[in-house]
């Protein structure tokens, strides 16, 4: 009995020492992969949550951080892609039909790994609805402003990228969209929420410098904004009659006042339309600060439109608001707020990324995803790194490193919740380094972008609990 004592210790010493030597073997990243989540230390204060019960949820850390909270309760950041998409552009079409055949099925599973593989977690706009509620994350964009046939407005051959907010008929429109899109998927537990629109076009007062000059009364260097468009519309158009009842209010209903109040000459209501037509654009103090007031009611109306269609229908998921392509003006800001927007939506090719998130997150104190962003810009390749070679690759790697630095200190805000690739597959045309596709149109890996992505997106979780954020850790 004593001899099988002895031989039961020395096999268990054996078996221990087999065991230490093949965990110091193992790869690091799986051993990686064992460890606590970074994000097992976030603590989320339940007084800030925003959203459903077992749906995706945003809320505040107790270090004042804003996070995803997924339907398990858990802290998640998002890490996205756009336009996962096997039917566009045309020359990928063939490429997916001959690599995994017509069924979608083939071309999601090998896509799904590809993108965990380079540690993506979540599908951004544009994916089709084939490759939703299968195992991802996902996005869902609405596209209101073409709601309803002529919805967008016009002036003869000018067309602004927003929508007649004040046409019953846009009104049916996007709770018809709604009805369609929006209440198959109300209870999907992996959309994340919905966007509204992509980069409309607020139609700010600013001179092609941005700037207007306080002494300028009516210039050939301002586009017509957004009151003035209104006024130059087809008189049939519902917003034209909303614009002129709105000024026509403030100025004693009075041509005669509203000129002497704008210090310009306006002999008709065609007068306006006639200045719009010739591209002078109106910018006297007194037409400005009429122009913020109808801007902020016109942008009331859409997003508290906008969110009555999508909650007629689904009361679980969040509205991740309109995907803006440069900050909005105040008047703007102002109607972003819940129960409207409950996470502003941001599109993002600066190198000073962490600057424009703080620009969203200080009008709004809401939190803010990057709904699409790109090292693939010239923006990217206009900043001189320190010693830089004179050869071919010398464009990319300044593209590369500047693109890397700016989204790690961007993950540093605690307001980010998260970032979306653009995109998914290159467009004809892309060619590096100026290319924006994880894969080429013959579906073969960007490899210039996936290594890279694939180091970041694995550190994103930890930048964002150990950064110092706006007077506060993780």
């Amino acid at each position: 009995m004593r001899h099988w004592k002895v031989l039961s210790r020395f096999i268990l010493f054996i078996l221990s020492a087999v065991i230490v030597l093949l965990s110091s073997a193992l790869p690091s990243s799986l051993l990686a992969s064992q460890a606590a989540s970074p994000l097992a230390q976030v603590r989320i204060k339940s007084e800030t949550v925003i959203g459903q019960q077992d749906f995706f949820r945003v809320g505040k850390s107790q270090k004042g951080r804003w996070w995803f909270i997924d339907p398990d309760g858990k802290p998640f950041l998002y890490r996205g892609v756009t336009s996962v998409n096997f039917g566009y552009p045309d020359p990928y079409v063939p490429v997916v039909e001959d690599k995994y055949g017509q069924d979608p099925a083939a071309f999601r599973e090998a896509t799904f790994e590809r993108l965990r593989s380079w540690n993506f977690n979540a599908l951004g706009a544009w994916t089709p609805p084939q490759l939703w509620d299968q195992g991802m994350p996902y996005t869902v964009i609405l596209n209101f402003v073409k709601a309803a046939p002529d919805s967008e407005l016009r002036v003869d051959d000018k067309k602004l990228k927003l929508p007649d907010v004040f046409d019953p008929k846009w009104i049916e429109g996007i709770d018809a969209k709604a009805k369609e899109i929006v209440a198959p998927v109300a209870s999907s537990k992996l959309l994340v929420g919905y966007f509204t629109d992509n980069e409309l076009n607020w139609a700010h007062a600013e001179t092609r410098d941005r700037k207007v000059n306080s002494e300028l009364l009516l210039t050939n260097n301002a586009k017509a904004s957004l009151l003035q468009f209104c006024l130059s519309l087809n008189p049939e158009k519902p917003a034209y009659s909303a614009a002129w009842d709105f000024v026509l209010n403030r100025h004693g209903n009075s041509l005669e006042q509203l000129a002497k109040d704008w210090q310009v000459p306006i002999e008709s209501r065609d007068t306006i339309k006639e200045w719009t037509k010739t591209k002078q654009g109106i910018v006297s103090k007194g037409y400005l600060v009429d122009q913020n007031g109808f801007q902020a009611e016109f942008a009331r109306r859409y997003f508290q439109e906008t969110a009555a269609a999508i909650h007629r229908y689904d009361h679980n998921h969040l509205i991740l608001g309109c995907r803006f392509g440069a900050p909005p003006s105040d008047a703007v800001f102002s109607a972003i707020k819940r129960p409207w927007v409950d996470v502003v939506s941001a599109n993002n090719y600066r190198y000073d990324m962490y600057e424009r998130i703080d620009l969203y997150y200080q009008a709004t104190k809401l939190p803010v995803l990057n709904s699409e962003f790109s090292w693939g810009h010239t923006r990217f390749t206009q900043r001189a790194l320190p010693d830089e070679p004179e050869d071919g690759f010398s464009e990319r790697s300044r593209m590369m490193r500047n693109g890397a630095k700016s989204l790690a200190r961007a993950l540093t805000h605690p307001a980010l919740v998260g970032y979306t690739w653009y995109r998914w597959v290159d467009l004809p045309g892309h060619t590096p380094p100026i290319s924006f596709g994880l894969v080429t149109i013959k579906d073969d890996p960007n490899l210039s972008h996936t290594t890279l992505l694939k180091r970041l997106n694995a550190r994103a979780d930890a930048i964002a609990t150990t950064a110092k954020g706006i007077g506060n850790r993780e």
